[in-house]
């Protein structure tokens, strides 16, 4: 506890403690949010730190008030009131700087106070999201150590000990696991308040009726799987009701995000004939609105798509222990501080060693690497372009465009940017090509590891089988496991290493429950079994979202094609039918004087790349829900574009 928790616990705990009942609700949601704190401070820190902001902000507002009143031709109108009201000069300026102080006092507390309170739900909301997402696979792996023949005290141990794969429902568990092991709850007793503290209402759901089985003596192992096949079908349900929501925002999107800005350019363009004002809301609509409208529209996407959590990287996390840091130990010799130190050396010169030796690999692995050499070749060319033509920051203003400079650069800036995006685009794309070949072969591996299992082999000869058989892009992969597994190492740990090499969700959870089932029963194939109906309900899942989300790329596809071929008849044929100036005096009505094409077509040009890197990153989010697999759609459309700019036009 510091000082500012420290002197608000003393000032309000007493009061806080005798209205408890107003705060249940803040404690349920500080509980469900995981905040370590107890809800008398936290109210406490509330109270505290939204009086002292209100009192900053008030003294802040009656000094500002005060000095622009002082410093504004105001004087005039504060010597009339002070008249009408028979008040000093002082007297009005001070009233109304306190005034504007309490009302900033009031304004600023019931900010800070409400938005302690949102804090706690917030959260609990975000936990709950994760939760929901991670709970099919969490309760797979309970039935299946269940089906294996575990207790479920272990179970649940196993399960809380990896939250780096079952996320936010596995530390749900680890907090059964303490309440058990240090509060001296019995199991029921911790699933009841595991209960009541989460925020989810699948995983309460859960809880519930894993007590009434728990204390009737009810077949656990049953429970587990009808809960298993229940979320599998909530999951298919909840995808559908997803990709429906998706086909309202698609329309949306042809809507208001391509459709209108065609019908504003268009609307600008004829206004631009009349007064040069409206070619400066055209700029603004190209290059802020267009751009801040996608990524409002992209940020939509991605909330409804639900939080994805980022699984550790379990073999390289480092974790510093403090739980003995008070207790005197022995000194280290500087002897031994400059081992260390070679130590660490060597690591980083070996990860720097392996990086320049298998540079493919490590792109594949990590396509973001490709930035460190893609952006600095981008940024090299751009400016020694730059500096060639003689382009400077103000080419580009409201008041003034220059065509020509812009224009000249216009297609070295493009190609910088195709030199930074192409590179990550192909080992983005080669990465997700063997991530989605290597879940497409994990069931037929899992089945034919149980069919082998079943006839009485050990796992380890199981996994030395399989090896030889047709297994795609898996074969050489479970060769290496194979021989790790020859050479003496044991069998979890030789999958721990395979598990290590490919990263994927799926392996890691597949694996995970593998090794897991071997240490602790003898009844592999069942779990085998288990796993592959899972792997092959997701691999349906995703087949069927891939389908779908197909039409809704396309439907982007055709937005933008419509969007280019409007602006293309506006810049070939409407455009240059426009004298420079012209009066026809039978309806009063006059072209401006100056009408410059070459602005117009250049501003087209630029809306029309504008919009095709903004619709490929909608087709990306939309068709796998992730950002960076539309910077291949985004290329494309480009290309399109520039193609029919520097050719037809």
């Amino acid at each position: 506890m510091d000082i500012i928790d420290g002197a608000a616990y003393r000032i309000f705990n007493l009061i806080i403690r005798t209205h408890m009942e107003n705060y249940y609700r803040l404690q349920t949601k500080i509980r469900q949010a995981h905040i370590q704190m107890p809800v008398v401070l936290y109210a406490s820190r509330m109270y505290f730190i939204s009086i002292l902001a209100a009192i900053i902000a008030g003294l802040l507002g009656f000094w500002i008030v005060q000095d622009i009143i002082n410093s504004i031709y105001i004087p005039a109108i504060i010597y009339n009131i002070g008249n009408f009201f028979h008040l000093t000069y002082n007297t009005i300026v001070n009233v109304l700087a306190i005034a504007v102080a309490l009302m900033l006092f009031i304004i600023v507390r019931k900010i800070v106070h409400y938005t302690y309170i949102l804090i706690p739900t917030l959260k609990s909301s975000i936990r709950q999201s994760s939760i929901d997402q991670s709970i099919p696979h969490a309760v797979i792996y309970l039935y299946a150590l269940s089906r294996g023949g575990m207790n479920m005290l272990e179970i649940f141990r196993s399960l809380s000990t990896y939250s780096h794969i079952y996320g936010a429902t596995a530390r749900e568990f680890n907090y059964i696991i303490r309440d058990i092991e240090y509060f001296g709850h019995d199991l029921v007793t911790a699933i009841r308040n595991a209960s009541i503290r989460t925020p989810s209402e699948k995983l309460r759901d859960f809880f519930d009726g894993l007590v009434s089985v728990t204390s009737s003596g009810g077949n656990i192992t049953a429970y587990l799987k009808s809960k298993s096949e229940q979320y599998q079908y909530v999951a298919v349900r909840e995808q559908k009701t997803f990709l429906e929501t998706l086909g309202v925002l698609a329309e949306i999107y042809i809507s208001i995000f391509v459709a209108g800005p065609l019908f504003l350019i268009t609307i600008l363009v004829i206004l631009g004939l009349i007064g040069p004002a409206a070619i400066k809301m055209l700029i603004v609509l190209i290059y802020m609105v267009i751009p801040f409208c996608t990524v409002i529209y992209l940020l939509i996407l991605s909330i409804l798509s639900g939080p994805r959590e980022r699984s550790q990287k379990t073999y390289i996390v480092e974790k510093e222990l403090n739980v003995f840091r008070d207790a005197p130990v022995k000194p280290i010799l500087k002897e031994e501080y400059r081992h260390i130190g070679r130590i660490k050396f060597y690591e980083k010169v070996y990860r720097l060693k392996d990086i320049i030796m298998h540079p493919l690999r490590t792109m594949r692995d990590n396509a973001g690497y490709t930035f460190f050499i893609s952006v600095p070749l981008g940024l090299i060319y751009i400016a020694y372009v730059a500096s060639i033509k003689g382009i400077g920051i103000n080419a580009i203003q409201f008041e003034y465009i220059d065509v020509a400079k812009i224009s000249a650069i216009d297609d070295h800036i493009i190609l910088s940017f195709f030199i930074v995006l192409v590179p990550f685009i192909v080992f983005y794309e080669l990465h997700t090509r063997r991530i989605r070949q290597i879940d497409d072969m994990m069931p037929e591996f899992l089945k034919r590891l149980a069919s082998i299992n079943e006839a009485g082999i050990l796992l380890a000869d199981a996994i030395a089988m399989v090896a030889e058989s047709k297994i795609g892009i898996l074969r050489d992969e479970i060769k290496r496991v194979a021989m790790d597994i020859s050479w003496g190492s044991s069998t979890a740990m030789a999958l721990s290493k395979l598990e290590y090499r490919i990263q994927t969700d799926i392996t890691t959870r597949i694996i995970t429950l593998i090794i897991k089932a071997s240490e602790s029963t003898n009844d592999i194939r069942s779990i085998l079994t288990i796993a592959a109906t899972n792997v092959d309900v997701e691999k349906r899942m995703k087949k069927a979202r891939s389908t779908e989300m197909s039409i809704y790329v396309f439907i982007v596809y055709i937005a933008f094609f419509v969007f280019l071929f409007i602006v293309y008849v506006l810049s070939a044929f409407f455009l240059p039918t426009i004298p420079a100036s012209v009066t026809d005096t039978t309806i009063d009505f006059q072209i401006i004087s100056g009408f410059d094409l070459e602005k117009y077509i250049l501003l087209f040009f630029h809306a029309s790349m504008i919009q095709g890197l903004c619709s490929g990153l909608i087709a990306g989010q939309m068709g796998n829900g992730n950002v960076y697999s539309g910077f291949k759609h985004s290329v494309f459309m480009m290309l399109i574009a520039y193609i029919v700019f520097t050719m037809f036009i």
